[in-house]
């Protein structure tokens, strides 16, 4: 690949910027991998930087609005970090504007090089990195965007960024998949072809692979009429008739339990204990599906009704591919509504299982499934009535953006960065045990999963004895052995972020506990040792970002208030628990924390089927999933005045 690499604006005083998403040392660590690609691969690096002269008066006129003074030339905040100091022979391009392109210099030095392609990582995507790839793009380069290497402080403007550029002028590549690329010298106008295939492998064993054929655009067009032509006959069936079939529909996953189980194990790794677990959840959420049915209202005098939304675009995520999308699409279905699921890459085996079973139970055109990646996610959110969605933070924020600009109805749920406060009158044992198996089971890849643990400091030290026991007695291994626990990640591109991050986390110091010996596959594939990190810095990438992976944060807290405010000092806000027993401190916790799921002596793990579920802060957008919300969403209110 004939390639050049432009790291953008990536200057302390911008990286320090605490809104960045994602962390700053997420950024830095992609961009220093890229570097390090490129470097490798003898391929040529241009450091573009902002730099304000003091006494030339060269901020950008709204810079000088605000008297905002960055980057000033000679400052530490002016300065690259450490691992992205330019090399001898590695240009140094100096701008007071957005796009790289303001400085002449760049123009004239891409000239003489000639690449084909222009790989981007930096800051800010919605700014300088934006205006930079169109710049590029004009100039007829192909351009390509280190999604992992590139940070936002606004990240519903980052989000739409994104996307237009996507649609537009540039591919999106993970700094991992760019590497590659380069290694295999692949053409520079790969990453520009339509993707025909997704293909997915067992986490366990790498050579188990399937392949599916991606969603193309005719595919979701006819999916979308077939699904919207069942909403003439779905809706009028009524409810009764609804749920009489979707009762069948648990009775089908009945029969197929151990095929459902053996799909989890291999396609995602999930022990196969929390695999049983999986199929039962989405039996019991048809099960508590009776007590939400609602009488057929005939009007005769002034009142309202409660209507479907329509067509209904579910997107879920690889984690539980079966009990998330059955939450979701049985209460859209008994509602009236009709629906199109995109499952996660690695759902698609479990997908396609679930659509049968639920044919076989005289399922109609109401249900349809599409196969492939994000843009097929894209794709189908922008031609459907509403969208439902679990996934990551930056999936939450693109389908933020679609659904805003279509005035769409959205359900979001993002994860979660959950903490539990122990307090000193706490039950230490019950309480480690609880939280080691919240934080590991499944290795970490719960949205609900114990992330940090927040620990009165008088226990400090003999809460995380009892926490090291209690995690080292978790079984870790094979997920088809009934003894397993701990399971491996979803795929080796997991291992290698969680071991990126865990590697930071040691390189600052910060102490890291492996209470498990090297027993397994931990050295290689998709298998990562569990771990305790014990951090006091709250604003650590190790605190602030959600790993999924098995990675427990122990924070001390001097006091009370100190406890309440690191709960609450991330941006998610899914899930937080208290283990203690005094009945006021309890009060004061349900009171103060900023979270949508509370739990008091629990693990902050798994929900009920008949209670809603839904995050606060930038865990959720729009009302929650289950229970009595399912209604909330999956129908809208229309008022009916008789004369």
């Amino acid at each position: 690949m004939n390639a050049v690499l432009l790291l953008v604006d990536l200057q302390n005083d911008f990286l320090r910027d605490g809104q960045l998403e994602p962390h700053c040392e997420s950024v830095v660590a992609g961009a220093a991998h890229l570097l390090e690609g490129f470097r490798r691969a003898n391929k040529p690096v241009i450091h573009v930087r902002t730099t304000i002269n003091a006494n030339a008066g060269n901020p950008m006129p709204h810079w000088k609005r605000s008297g905002r003074i960055a980057c000033l030339q000679g400052s530490d905040g002016h300065r690259f970090p450490a691992t992205l100091q330019p090399s001898e022979g590695e240009s140094v391009i100096d701008k007071t504007f957005f796009s790289g392109f303001s400085s002449e210099e760049l123009d004239s030095i891409l000239r003489r090089m000639q690449p084909e392609v222009v790989v981007i990582a930096g800051v800010h995507l919605h700014g300088c990195v934006r205006a930079t790839a169109l710049d590029a793009y004009q100039r007829n380069y192909n351009v390509i965007v280190a999604a992992d290497a590139t940070g936002t402080n606004d990240p519903l403007h980052g989000a739409i960024t994104k996307r237009y550029l996507q649609d537009r002028a540039a591919t999106f590549l993970s700094s991992r998949e760019i590497v590659n690329r380069l290694a295999a010298g692949k053409k520079s106008n790969d990453g520009h072809k339509p993707d025909l295939e997704i293909e997915h492998c067992s986490p366990q064993n790498p050579a188990r692979r399937w392949s599916f054929p991606t969603a193309q655009v005719d595919t979701i067009d006819t999916a979308v009429a077939a699904a919207k032509s069942a909403l003439v006959s779905w809706p009028a069936a009524g409810a009764i008739k609804r749920f009489a079939l979707l009762k069948n529909f648990r009775e089908q996953l009945r029969q197929s339990e151990e095929e459902l189980v053996d799909f989890l194990v291999e396609d995602i790794g999930k022990p196969v204990r929390y695999a049983r677990m999986e199929v039962a959840r989405a039996m019991a959420l048809i099960d508590a599906l009776e007590k939400q049915i609602e009488p057929e209202p005939f009007f005769k005098e002034t009142g309202f009704r409660r209507e479907p939304l329509g067509l209904i675009a579910l997107i879920s995520p690889f984690n539980n591919p079966l009990a998330i999308p059955v939450g979701k699409f049985v209460p859209a279905l008994l509602f009236g509504n009709t629906v199109i699921w995109k499952p996660a890459v690695a759902g698609s085996r479990i997908a396609e299982k679930t659509l049968q079973l639920f044919q076989r139970a005289g399922g109609s055109e109401a249900l349809q499934i599409v196969l492939g990646n994000g843009k097929v996610a894209r794709d189908l959110m922008s031609k459907c009535d509403a969208v439902t969605i679990s996934g990551s933070l930056s999936a939450g924020r693109a389908a933020q953006e679609i659904c805003a600009a279509k005035h769409l109805p959205l359900q979001a749920e993002l994860g979660g960065n959950n903490a539990s406060i122990v307090w000193h009158d706490a039950d230490l044992e019950g309480a480690a045990g609880k939280i080691a198996e919240g934080a590991f089971a499944f290795a970490g890849q719960r949205c609900t999963a114990n992330r940090r643990v927040i620990v009165d400091l008088k226990i400090h030290d003999a809460f995380l004895a009892q926490l090291i026991s209690a995690s080292s007695r978790l079984g870790w291994g094979d997920p088809a052995n009934e003894q397993t626990q701990i399971g491996p990640l979803i795929n080796a591109a997991a291992r290698e972020r969680a071991e990126a991050t865990l590697d930071r986390a040691r390189a600052a110091s910060f102490r890291v506990i492996t209470p498990h010996g090297k027993s397994f596959r931990q050295s290689g594939g998709a298998w990562l040792r569990p771990a305790i990190v014990c951090c006091d810095d709250p604003e650590a990438e190790i605190v602030q970002e959600e790993t999924f992976a098995p990675v427990l944060v122990v924070q001390q807290a001097r006091d009370w208030e100190e406890a309440i405010a690191l709960c609450n000092r991330v941006r998610q806000g899914l899930v937080a628990a208290i283990f203690s027993d005094s009945a006021e401190r309890v009060h004061n916790f349900l009171q103060r924390m900023r979270a949508g799921v509370l739990k008091v002596n629990s693990s902050t793990a798994d929900a009920a089927v008949d209670l809603p579920f839904g995050g606060w802060k930038a865990s959720g957008i729009g009302p929650p999933e289950h229970g009595v919300a399912n209604r909330e969403f999956f129908r809208r209110m229309q008022t009916i005045y008789f004369s």
